[in-house]
């Protein structure tokens, strides 16, 4: 099947079914050898396949295909035998269970969307994105795996950055406002800055924990996805960064409780265009062409108010994935995954994602608790990684397009997956070192 799509890709000419076949092909192969080797191709090949996400090369169902659907499908295909085969293993997973009846309470609402083919889409996004989650947490059961695990999350970032300064040579690939924004490999800056603030995030504490060689490869990813950031304009992605190295000095680094307001001062002082973007919050006019206020803070408050409404109408069930794009002529989103938790899978959905959101944090924070306990640098530093990132993406949710967007949520899970996994392997060693009298006592 896969030579046939080659050649069919081939003879077409097209990029994108030429990638959709090496998928197809190389993806079930290495999961077949190792599962540690798959999730590490998906995890560093996901946030790249959104260049592709604007092009179908077919459509089953009324699903659209392209690298990254093709890719959605098979972690799903694949993975979900392996989260039933190793469900023993899986149920210490903290996010496992509330992600499963999140998905399931999203299921439910997929008959009474105003498009099947649509909501069958979302779903199939968040499902592989549960996947990921569990993989990874499957795939990092050693003090080495987890640490290969984390390299390859912010190996992941090499392509989104490259293309991105790339983009930010030529003078920036959209304009939106006033701004020529980057966009990297994704379709829409603000995804894609707010994917280069969890790795910053990411690679910062590495940087910050690590004493081997890959303090300085994430020291150079922190500085190449900083400038990239900058590049996106994109505030969510700025703020981001700023609470996530706040994190990290309440959590261990103190001084970065003084120099990250220091930094955010100098950057808003010394950077006409940063603070001018800052500044453009308080913009009141109104765009003529949308009718929608000029700034985009303003915009989603505005569209906050226009769908909270339609919860009233189907508080149970929901409206269905995708219906508050569906609804609209624009295809306008809801930039906050709160109010579509609630509009779209019911008042049940919106309890389960919140929860789904404080398990990520929770068990990032045990983890932590967990690594203080063994001799691992390693570890602690992958338990660190979690709580920084987990409360950046707590936040992110309330004024962006998360729950479905696998590029971003995919990465960001790998993380949670990484630090949960690290806090059941300092939790295993610790039991192995008192021995199993003394740890029962304990």
């Amino acid at each position: 099947m896969a030579m046939a799509v080659y050649l069919v890709a081939i003879a077409s000419g097209r990029g994108d079914l030429l990638v959709a076949g090496g998928l197809a092909l190389a993806i079930p192969l290495l999961f077949a050898i190792r599962l540690e080797a798959g999730v590490v191709l998906v995890v560093i090949a996901r946030p790249t396949l959104d260049i592709f996400a604007d092009r179908s090369f077919a459509s089953v169902g009324g699903l659209q295909l392209n690298p990254a659907s093709v890719l959605a499908l098979l972690v799903i295909a694949i993975g979900v035998p392996y989260m039933i085969e190793r469900a023993g293993d899986l149920r210490r997973a903290p996010g496992i269970y509330p992600y499963l009846a999140f998905a399931a309470i999203a299921a439910i609402g997929i008959p009474v969307a105003p498009v099947f083919g649509s909501a069958a889409t979302e779903w199939f996004r968040l499902t592989s994105i549960l996947v990921i989650y569990a993989l990874a947490y499957l795939s990092a059961t050693t003090r080495a795996a987890v640490g290969r695990l984390l390299a390859a999350i912010l190996l992941s970032a090499l392509l989104p950055v490259a293309v991105g300064l790339a983009q930010l040579e030529r003078g920036g690939t959209r304009q939106i406002g006033d701004y020529h924004r980057l966009t990297g490999t994704f379709l829409h800056p603000d995804p894609y800055g707010i994917y280069l603030s969890l790795i910053v995030v990411a690679a910062a504490a590495v940087a910050l924990g690590s004493r081997s060689g890959w303090r300085w490869l994430a020291a150079l990813a922190f500085f190449a996805s900083s400038v990239a950031l900058i590049g996106s304009y994109t505030r969510t992605g700025w703020v981001l960064v700023g609470v996530g190295l706040l994190a990290l000095g309440l959590a261990r680094y103190r001084w970065l409780l003084l120099a990250v307001p220091l930094a955010a001062v100098l950057a808003l002082t010394a950077v006409p265009t940063t603070s001018a973007r800052f500044n453009d919050i308080s913009n009141p006019k109104v765009a003529a062409a949308t009718r929608r206020p000029g700034n985009s803070f303003n915009s989603r408050i505005q569209l906050w108010r226009t769908n909270l409404p339609y919860a009233r109408q189907k508080p149970i069930t929901g409206q269905g994935l995708n219906f508050i794009v569906e609804r609209t002529s624009d295809n306008a989103h809801v930039h906050s995954d709160y109010v579509r938790a609630l509009v779209e899978t019911g008042m049940f959905g919106f309890v389960a994602y919140i929860v789904l959101l404080l398990t990520a944090l929770g068990g990032s924070v045990w983890a932590m608790v967990k690594t203080r306990r063994v001799q691992s640098r390693l570890l602690r530093v992958a338990a660190l990684v979690g709580v920084a990132t987990s409360v950046c993406y707590i936040l992110a949710s309330g004024d962006s397009n998360l729950m479905t967007q696998v590029a971003v949520s995919g990465t960001a899970w790998a993380l949670f997956a990484c630090a949960h996994a690290a806090g059941r392997v300092a939790s295993d060693s610790a039991q192995e070192e008192t021995g199993p009298h003394l740890g029962k006592t304990t």
